[in-house]
């Protein structure tokens, strides 16, 4: 029996899930919003090759990408009844299900992607993150990159002292808003597909977006200065159900967690790369590239930092994620 749907089988008895039913493939379903070339997919691809090497062939991932199998929320609930077993989605979106996660929205919660990488990679973080979602249903398998969040403006912004005043987009997190009021900004939660428009109107003065994005949409057309900051390192936590993970056999749990690992280390170097040769396009582009005082953010970010440490378990994610050097 080749078994796709495996929170389904767990929801249906232990008897479809004993040891004979997986004498035979196990095939997981996997779904992420991303091109199947972008480091999502290329980390997806990495930990299906991980898993059917470490499983010997007992167990492979299939891969879709383009949010064939739903958008990120429906990928979650997916997780949930079945019809998705591995979800790659934003943290924010999973955050509505697990409300701790909410501490990777954070600012300057990481130094730099070389040390977010060394974090993610620690498998004591790792496994507080994982209790976390293990509380609420699920497992966690991986994080990935999503970029690191700078700031565009029509202006150039040399020191925090020049975002005094200007309104900048940000996405509708209050931790997010709180930031960039904190920078002294006016902080405009706007939709996304909204933003070009009102950038070159005048709406807005700005917005924090990654490298890949600042330059894919081609908002250095309407927003030609670009501030290197780092306010943000954007994570994407790659999840089972719960019930799904417990449901495979330990041999083929531990292949699986040991392929998230390395998968997530290998998109996280994916992305870095990628964002890193986006610089030398936006230079091309004729973007002004500026590298104001990243300190004196850090500083003004500081207190919304503690404002939304709400709980235990947020507290210590953030402690542990810190203390990694």
């Amino acid at each position: 029996m080749k078994l796709t749907n495996l929170a389904l089988c767990a929801a249906l008895g232990a008897t479809l899930v004993s040891a004979p039913a997986f004498a035979q493939e196990i095939t997981l379903k996997a779904s992420h919003n991303a091109n199947a070339d972008e480091p999502y997919g290329v980390g997806m691809r990495k930990m299906a090759e991980i898993l059917e090497e470490k499983s010997g062939g007992k167990a492979s991932i299939e891969v879709y990408d383009n949010a064939t199998l739903g958008d990120e929320m429906e990928s979650i609930q997916g997780t949930q009844i079945g019809t998705v077993d591995i979800a790659v989605t934003a943290n924010s979106t999973l955050a509505n299900f697990v409300p701790d996660l909410s501490v990777f929205s954070l600012p300057f919660l990481f130094n730099d992607a070389a040390q977010m990488d060394r974090a993610l990679s620690d498998p004591e973080v790792l496994a507080e993150i994982d209790a976390a979602l293990d509380a609420q249903g699920f497992h966690l398998l991986s994080v990935f990159s999503a970029g690191t969040r700078h700031i565009m403006t029509k202006k150039p912004i040399e020191s925090l002292d020049d975002m005094a005043g200007l309104k900048i987009r940000t996405m509708q997190n209050p931790a997010h808003v709180d930031t960039f009021n904190a920078f002294g900004a006016n902080a405009t939660p706007i939709a996304y597909t909204e933003l070009y428009g009102a950038i070159e109107t005048g709406v807005v003065d700005g917005a924090e977006a990654a490298n890949t994005n600042f330059y894919s949409q081609k908002f250095y057309e309407v927003a030609p200065d670009w501030a290197v900051v780092g306010w943000l390192e954007l994570v994407a936590p790659v999840i089972m159900g719960k019930a799904a993970y417990e449901a495979l056999p330990e041999d083929v749990q531990a292949a699986l967690d040991e392929a998230g690992l390395e998968a997530g280390k290998a998109e996280r170097a994916t992305y870095l790369a990628s964002d890193n040769a986006r610089f030398e396009d936006l230079e091309k582009a004729g973007v002004n590239i500026t590298h104001p005082d990243v300190e004196a953010f850090r500083a003004a970010a500081a207190p919304v930092q503690q404002k939304y440490l709400e709980t235990d378990t947020q507290k210590k994610i953030f402690e542990m994620l810190k203390s990694v050097e």
